[in-house]
This record gives C-alpha cells, sequence and structure tokens, in this order.
C-alpha cells in the first residue's frame, strides 16, 4: 500500500472523513474534525502507523494533506 493511501486511511478515520472528498481540500481548520484536538489525535495515529516521531515544530507546520505526506518523506518513510 502506497503512503498516500496509508496516510489518507489515517485521515479518514480519525477525521471520520467524507471518502469522496480529495486530497488536495483536506486543509487544517478548513476540515472538518482537523482542529486543535483533530490535530494531536492526527499526529498521534500517524505516528503510530508509519512508526515515526514527529517534533513540535513539524506538527505546526503539518497543515494539510499534502505536507503531512512530504514530512514521511523527509523522515525516510517510503512507498
Amino acid at each position: 500500500m502506497s503512503l498516500d493511501t496509508r496516510l489518507r486511511s489515517v485521515f479518514n478515520t480519525v477525521l471520520e472523513l467524507d471518502k469522496t472528498l480529495p486530497d488536495s481540500a483536506l486543509r487544517y481548520q478548513e476540515t472538518p474534525g482537523w482542529d486543535s484536538l483533530g490535530a494531536v489525535l492526527l499526529i498521534s495515529s500517524i505516528e503510530e502507523e508509519f512508526k515515526v516521531e514527529i517534533n513540535t515544530g513539524q506538527a505546526l507546520n503539518m497543515d494539510t494533506f499534502s505536507g503531512a505526506a512530504q514530512l514521511l518523506r523527509e523522515l525516510g518513510v517510503r512507498d
């Protein structure tokens, strides 16, 4: 399973998203459920799924789906 597919699955589960929303529409404070609490839950779930640690600075910059995917790639996660 690709990184993007796995990440989208985490987003869908944590934020209880409508699966028809395109990845490009997923943005912090604009996506239902992706508020400050949702962000904490999302980061925790991403760390668990991908076996990585996301520090506070990285978390603050992770405000889109594509940003989250890019961060995971920077942390060494591969498809």
